[in-house]
């Protein structure tokens, strides 16, 4: 063998020994899929970015005859790539489906046969999730040239639940849905053999009454009624929250004006320690 070529095979053995010693990570690919974008934006309280419904109760009497405003809207796009879509009226758009989520603050306490269901003193209250989307409806608001749909525009949300219809009936237990909410907006849209999805989580805050200040034993005057072509009126407030800077603790407060004591249970992702 020629003594002058062994350096050289040398070098390359070496070279082959490296990248052999390379991690597999570096050879990776990625693929790159559909993917369906939603968007939303509160239009109700714009300073505190959150939905506000109005359920219209009298704080001192607890009686379902005052004010409402049982409608929340945010503004809403649908991205598909990166595009609006868009598709002829009278065709399939994408679908677009709420669920809504109650938080309610719940005290927790030792089960008082086993000692279960408090990890400590830390854990005084631990927050409940409700699902209640029976009681809200959503629609959305597409812009149209009067042929065509894309997906940019409105979403109109709506409380259908107890005490919606002013029916005297039910408006006891409307008051239990006094609350901070989850709005999670979904979306799916099928192109093809393959259906994508996409989801945005909001706020709604479901209050009893709007007040002036840090006051919750009166309801704030509506700022100003606009009368509808059908003879109904429409009540807005310039401040539904007062000095109030969270919708839970605002919606905490009134049900505890309206007699609503704070849940107990247990939690139950209890683990013994």
């Amino acid at each position: 063998m020629n003594h002058k070529f062994i350096p050289a095979l040398a070098a390359l053995l070496i070279v082959g020994m490296l990248l052999s010693l390379v991690p597999l990570s570096y050879a990776q690919t990625y693929a790159i899929g559909p993917s369906l974008t939603v968007v939303t934006i509160p239009q109700d309280d714009q300073v505190l970015k959150t939905g506000v419904m109005i359920l219209g109760y009298v704080p001192a009497t607890g009686a379902e005859t005052g004010p409402m405003n049982l409608m929340s809207q945010y503004k809403i796009t649908i991205l598909y790539n990166g595009f609006p879509l868009s598709w002829q009226i009278g065709n399939t758009g994408p679908s677009v489906v709420c669920a809504v989520l109650e938080k309610d603050k719940v005290n927790v306490v030792a089960d008082p046969k086993t000692g279960d269901g408090k990890q400590g003193s830390f854990e005084n209250l631990m927050t409940s999730l409700v699902d209640v989307s029976n009681n809200f409806i959503c629609k959305p608001r597409w812009k149209t040239d009067g042929s065509t749909y894309w997906t940019v525009g409105v979403l109109d949300v709506y409380y259908v639940g107890p005490g919606a219809t002013g029916s005297t009936s039910t408006a006891v237990a409307a008051k239990y849905f006094i609350a901070d909410n989850i709005l999670n907006v979904e979306a799916f849209f099928t192109a093809g053999r393959t259906t994508v999805f996409g989801t945005d989580i909001q706020d709604i805050c479901v209050l009893g009454w709007p007040v002036a200040d840090a006051t919750v034993f009166a309801a704030a005057a509506p700022t100003w009624i606009i009368t509808k072509p059908d003879g109904t009126q429409h009540y807005m407030w310039a401040n539904s929250f007062g000095t109030f800077l969270s919708c839970e603790s605002l919606a905490l407060a009134e049900r505890a004006a309206l007699g609503i004591p704070l849940a107990t249970g247990q939690d139950p992702l209890f683990v013994a320690t």
